[in-house]
């Protein structure tokens, strides 16, 4: 999976912010979510991504690292940020 390249990214103070023009929406980015949302630059994988996210975020366990990348992916999937390779 991967950024859609039609989502806007900006940082406002210190939060990050994504504009999906096609559906007028704009959604404001936890640390966790913007930090998956950084490392979507290049395509990854859900391992992948739990992984680096435990690795960044040194009080995450693997099961949390993975349930939180799970639980954001899927509402990225949903908003239209992602697409699937």
């Amino acid at each position: 999976m991967r950024q859609n390249p039609d989502i806007e990214a900006a940082e406002l103070k210190g939060e990050l912010l994504l504009l999906n023009n096609a559906a007028s929406k704009f959604y404001v980015m936890n640390p966790t979510a913007a930090f998956i949302w950084e490392r979507l630059a290049t395509p990854t994988s859900e391992d992948e991504l739990a992984s680096a996210l435990c690795s960044k975020f040194s009080d995450a366990s693997p099961q949390q690292a993975r349930e939180d990348v799970s639980e954001t992916v899927k509402n990225m999937r949903e908003y239209g940020l992602i697409l699937d390779d």
